[in-house]
């Protein structure tokens, strides 16, 4: 069977977790290389897999074993890196959200159909056995035509270093909630329209110094028909917390954080399971179906699940979000052709 040449770029915590995957978990690909700026990180990861690294990006895009690569580092950085990923004729995957802006999205996506390379976005949600079996009993028509969209996200804690300045990631609609506007397109199946945000920075004093937010509620309405609600929170005191619902003509699919139960204490106050699980426990299996699946689409000369445009999509709302919270009204979200 073929194999498509990944090299990894970025070697934080989810660099080195798809790095990992491609390595030990994926038949039809090889991690052949490695790059990170600090370079005593990116030589301890290429010597712990026996691979080669790199301290230059531009560098490891000249490598002719090198077919696709992995983006992931800071998001202020993916749009460079796009760019010349494409123009190097390498495949793309790039870890969410595709850009800060939506100009350096519609910059990305150009590049990548201008050079014929695939272009995926890291929305791993879409591939979480919960969701991905959510998606499918909506598409069966179980619950007849959806008409509400409702989403709780909450962080254990306020996002590391560079994640805290919105001129670098994107802020918490962008950084963290892009996932819940990725969701919201994916199980109900139409573009979101108009939202209107309220919002404030009221549980950490070094994000409200970095302008950004950590709480906020955003209702929206679909296009055609149908509405949505999402509330998002930095913080969650007893770990991580995500519960989506979809409401149908015909009935609800709901999606819940899931509780370990294989121990639970029942008393007078009520019964009690040990802890949610925490993010990697949850999503790890989906990241490993994500990879699979953008290794697929490049052997199979296919689109990817979740291309540079539904990457777009959701700056697009997230851009809309910020314009609504500053200026206090709801806000079309205007849509690239």
């Amino acid at each position: 069977m073929p194999k498509v040449r990944i090299g990894v770029a970025g070697l934080g915590r989810i660099g080195r977790v798809h790095a990992e995957i491609i390595l030990t978990r994926l038949e039809n690909a090889e991690l052949v290389a490695v790059a990170d700026v600090v370079e005593s990180l990116a030589r301890s990861v290429g010597e712990k897999y026996r691979v080669k690294w790199y301290t230059n990006f531009d560098a490891m895009l000249k490598d002719p074993e090198v077919d696709a690569v992995f983006i992931t580092t800071p998001t202020n950085l993916h749009k460079e890196m796009i760019v010349k990923a494409a123009e190097a004729g390498k495949h793309v995957f790039t870890e969410k959200p595709i850009t800060v802006t939506v100009e350096e999205a519609r910059e990305a996506v150009r590049a990548a159909e201008k050079a014929g390379v695939k272009l995926m976005v890291g929305y791993m949600r879409r591939f979480d056995d919960a969701y991905s079996a959510a998606k499918a009993r909506i598409a069966r028509g179980e619950i007849g035509e959806p008409l509400v969209f409702i989403n709780i996200a909450r962080d254990p804690g306020p996002p590391p270093g560079w994640a805290q300045d919105p001129r670098l990631s994107g802020g918490i609609f962008l950084d963290m909630l892009s996932h819940d506007f990725d969701m919201a397109r994916f199980l109900v199946g139409r573009e979101v329209k108009e939202v209107y945000v309220k919002g404030e920075a009221a549980l950490y004093d070094e994000i409200r110094q970095k302008g950004d937010l950590d709480l906020v509620t955003i209702s929206f309405t679909f296009e055609g028909k149908g509405y949505g609600l999402i509330h998002g929170s930095r913080k969650s005191v007893f770990g991580y917390d995500l519960r989506t619902e979809v409401l149908g003509t015909e009935g609800t699919v709901y999606v819940g954080s899931q509780v370990d139960p294989n121990l639970a204490v029942g008393t007078k106050q009520g019964l009690s399971y040990r802890g949610v699980q925490w993010f990697w426990s949850r999503f790890y299996d989906a990241y490993v179906r994500e990879d699979e699946a953008f290794v697929s689409s490049i052997l199979k000369d296919e689109e990817p699940p979740i291309t540079g445009v539904d990457g777009l999509r959701v700056v697009e709302i997230a851009e809309a979000c910020w314009k609504s919270w500053r200026e206090g009204r709801p806000v079309t979200v205007e849509r690239s052709a």
